[in-house]
């Protein structure tokens, strides 16, 4: 060989080096970009576009898109996204996966169909590119890659289409680059419609618990509501007790669970009167030793009907202790200081005001204000003082509870 054919050689054998090692850098850099994009993607349709963005910003890459394969009669590939400087070459073009007709000889059909990576070496010269070379001319794309979209578990019937402004932009080492994307592409999708799934049924489980929430509220609405038939001259009460503890436990920055739950032991604080016969519940006069004690009594009585019902909440336990007292000198059990629920001293509170401030059948109201002054003379003593201090900054502000006792 003489000098200036060696000379040749080392040249173009430089020159392909160089082509070489640019094509190589360009797969790199896309796949650096699209694996960027799948880290931070948190939508199959952010996913897809996000991807084929990050390929198509390296040159000579122009487009990239990708397609899933359809079952309908004409076996259609639907481009699911896509992005790059030829984006419209892909705009009312027809694609598909059938092998009978023309459209389904491309890269994408045969990728689909066979699940494995095609090429378009030069779309000039390929003759299963010809449906779209007078397509491709128009928008400076001369080659493609295909490569089948999986999960590692399943084919998913999609492809990532890469095209190029050059021809025999795709090598073996590209190839294996792209055929990495594309599977995790596949895991990506495939992760994103699990945790799709898994939002989905955590929503449907929210649905359900809070229509079970809502039958409950209302199935003990109900039980409030037959409660009252037998008192008429009580009718309101638990209602108006349960709005005043629900607003004293949202005072003391209880959960809108914790409050509701609340508010559904005093819808029922006083169930246990089923128990005591009507003729005493509505006596005009005072009560006796003896009746004062079974009217007394419905507390243990509510507790019993409560406290095999598995609620989520210890509303039995509200219940059975909106009488006891900080000193021991409520009812039933005589329980002390700590030994008392937080539940069971709202409920206690709210009691109170109410029971203080609407009319008895054996005396006329006395009023909120009577009320107030009662509940502040028995602070830290009888009744908690923080919820007595709630409940006090719920009558300066607005005269909330003025309007509660109002309103049922």
């Amino acid at each position: 060989m003489t000098n200036k054919s060696l000379s040749n050689f080392v040249s173009d054998n430089a020159a392909d080096l160089k082509q070489e090692m640019q094509k190589r850098g360009a797969a790199l850099s896309a796949l650096s970009e699209a694996a960027a994009a799948l880290a931070r993607a948190s939508s199959t349709d952010a996913l897809i576009q996000e991807v084929c963005s990050a390929i198509a910003s390296q040159a000579p890459y122009v487009l990239a898109w990708v397609g899933k394969a359809e079952d309908d009669a004409e076996k259609t590939v639907t481009i699911m996204g896509g992005s790059g400087s030829a984006i419209a070459y892909t705009k009312d073009i027809l694609i598909t996966w059938n092998d009978q007709i023309p459209s389904g000889l491309g890269p994408a059909g045969a990728c689909i169909r066979s699940g494995k990576t095609t090429f378009v070496i030069d779309s000039e010269t390929d003759q299963q590119y010809l449906p779209w070379r007078d397509r491709a001319r128009k928008f400076g794309i001369r080659s493609a890659i295909a490569c089948p979209i999986q999960d590692g578990v399943e084919k998913l019937r999609r492809c990532l289409l890469v095209y190029s402004s050059e021809p025999n932009s795709f090598g073996e080492t590209e190839v294996e680059l792209f055929q990495s994307l594309a599977h995790e592409i596949g895991f990506g999708l495939r992760s994103i419609e699990r945790q799709r799934q898994l939002d989905e049924q955590i929503h449907q489980k929210q649905l359900t618990q809070e229509r079970l929430a809502s039958a409950l509220r209302s199935t003990i609405e109900a039980m409030s509501r037959t409660m009252e038939w037998r008192d008429p001259y009580t009718a309101g009460h638990q209602k108006r007790v349960a709005l005043i503890a629900m607003r004293i436990a949202d005072k003391l920055g209880w959960s809108n669970e914790d409050s509701q739950a609340l508010y559904m032991a005093g819808m029922v604080h006083d169930i246990g009167k089923v128990a005591v016969p009507s003729e005493i519940l509505t006596k005009p006069t005072h009560l006796t030793d003896l009746e004062m004690k079974m009217v007394q009594g419905h507390v243990e009585a509510g507790y019993q009907i409560l406290k095999d019902i598995p609620f989520p909440w210890p509303i039995a336990e509200a219940v059975y202790q909106h009488h006891e007292r900080l000193d021991g000198s409520g009812y039933p059990n005589g329980l002390k200081g700590d030994a008392i629920s937080q539940g069971g001293r709202i409920l206690g509170v709210a009691d109170t005001i109410e029971a203080m401030s609407t009319h008895r059948p054996y005396r006329p109201a006395r009023g909120l204000a009577a009320a107030m002054d009662e509940i502040q003379a028995e602070s830290g003593v009888k009744l908690d003082s923080t919820v007595v201090n709630a409940a006090l900054d719920l009558l300066k502000e607005g005269n909330e509870l003025q309007k509660i006792i109002e309103s049922v």
